[in-house]
C-alpha cells in the first residue's frame, strides 16, 4: 500500500506538474528506496544465522543503489550539473550489480532440491534468445557508436551480462523447483522482482543508447525491483513454511509456470521474427542457433507426447486385458 501511494503521488505530481517538486523528481524519487529500508530491517530480524546473508547482500544492494541515485540527485537537481559517464554514481550502481549477484548466489545455495536436467533446454533457448537481443538491440549500437567511450560501453555490457546471468539462474529457481512442489510465496515473488530488476535496467540502457523520450512515465518504477526484494526477506524461510500451503501454491500456480515455461521459448523466437525479420534472423548466427534450437525442441516434444500417449494407450490396454 505504501508503495502504491507512493507511485500514485509520483504521477500526480509529474502529470499536473506540481512545482517544485515536480523540478526535483530524482530528489524526490528517493522516497521510494527509504520506504524499502523498514522491510530489510524486519527481514533481518526474521531471518538468523546462515539463513541472513541472502537478505544482508539485498540489503546492501538496496543501500549501494540508494547511493548512486542520492549522487545523482544531488548533482543534477541540486547542481545543476549533467554527470558525464564516469561518475560516482556509475561506482555505486556497479556494486550493486555485483552485490545482487552476491544475493542470489546466496539464495539458490540454501534450496535444498533444485531440478534443472528437464528443463535445460527451455533456459538454454530463453536465455540464447534474450542475450541475442539484447547484443543487437544495446551492445551493437553501442559499438558502432564511436562516441561512446570505453567506460560507457563497459558498464552497459556489464549490467547486460548480469542481468543474463540473473534470469539464466531465476528460470532455473522458478521452473526447477517448481518440478518439486519446491516453490513457496517468498521464491515466486523473488523471481518477480529479478524479472523486473532485468527489465528495469534494460529499458534504462535501450532509452539512453536510442535516446527515447519516455523516461518520463518510467519514472516513478525504477526502484520497483527493490520493493519486491525487500518484502520478500519478510517472508519465512521456505524449510519453515507450512506443508499445505506449499502444496496449495503448487496446484494454484503449476499450470500456469509450466504454459509459461514451455511457451517462453516460442514466445520469445516470434519477438525475433517480428523486431528482425526473417531473412535477417537466418543470417544472424544467434538469431539462428535460437530458431534451430526451437525448432528441434516443438520436435522433441512432439515425439515425447506421441511416445507418452502410446504408453498410455499400451497400459489401458493391459488393464483391460487384466480385468478380462
Amino acid at each position: 500500500m505504501a508503495y502504491l501511494v507512493y507511485v500514485a503521488v509520483f504521477y500526480a505530481i509529474l502529470i499536473c506538474k506540481v512545482e517544485p517538486v515536480a523540478t526535483y523528481t530524482s530528489t524526490f524519487g528517493l522516497i521510494g528506496h527509504l520506504l524499502t529500508f523498514p522491510l530489510y530491517w524486519i527481514g533481518l530480524k526474521i531471518h538468523t544465522g546462515e539463513k541472513r546473508w541472502p537478505w544482508i547482500w539485498f540489503a546492501v544492494t538496496g543501500v549501494l543503489y540508494f547511493l548512486g541515485d542520492f549522487f545523482w540527485a544531488y548533482y543534477e537537481d541540486w547542481l545543476g550539473v549533467e554527470l558525464e559517464s564516469p561518475s560516482i554514481c556509475d561506482v555505486f550502481y556497479l556494486l550493486n550489480s555485483y552485490t545482487c549477484c552476491c544475493a542470489f548466489i546466496c539464495y539458490m545455495r540454501q534450496i535444498k532440491e533444485l531440478r534443472t536436467g528437464t528443463i535445460l533446454m527451455e533456459i538454454l533457448i530463453s536465455v540464447l534468445a534474450i542475450g541475442s537481443l539484447l547484443y543487437h538491440f544495446i551492445i551493437a549500437p553501442l559499438i558502432i557508436d564511436t562516441s561512446v567511450g570505453l567506460f560507457p560501453m563497459f558498464f552497459h555490457a556489464n549490467m547486460s551480462v548480469i542481468d543474463l546471468a540473473l534470469f539464466t539462474g531465476i528460470l532455473a529457481v522458478i521452473w526447477g523447483t517448481e518440478q518439486s512442489q519446491f516453490f513457496t510465496k517468498r521464491t515466486l515473488l523473488l523471481g518477480l522482482g529479478f524479472f523486473l530488476c532485468c527489465f528495469v535496467e534494460q529499458l534504462s540502457l535501450a532509452i539512453e543508447v536510442y535516446d527515447l523520450p519516455i523516461d518520463f512515465y518510467f519514472e516513478p518504477f525504477w526502484t520497483i525491483p527493490f520493493w519486491f526484494f525487500a518484502l520478500t526477506a519478510t517472508y519465512p524461510d521456505e524449510d519453515e513454511t507450512d506443508e499445505a500451503e506449499r502444496v496449495e501454491l503448487h496446484k494454484r500456480w503449476s499450470p500456469p509456470l509450466r504454459y509459461l515455461r514451455v511457451g517462453l521459448p516460442y514466445l520469445l523466437t516470434a519477438i525475433i521474427l517480428v523486431l528482425v525479420g526473417p531473412k535477417a534472423a537466418f543470417e544472424n548466427t544467434p538469431f539462428a542457433l535460437v530458431l534451430f534450437l526451437t525448432a528441434g525442441h516443438a520436435i522433441m516434444t512432439m515425439l515425447q507426447n506421441k511416445r507418452s500417449q502410446r504408453t498410455t494407450v499400451f497400459h489401458q490396454k493391459d488393464a483391460l486385458g487384466d480385468n478380462t
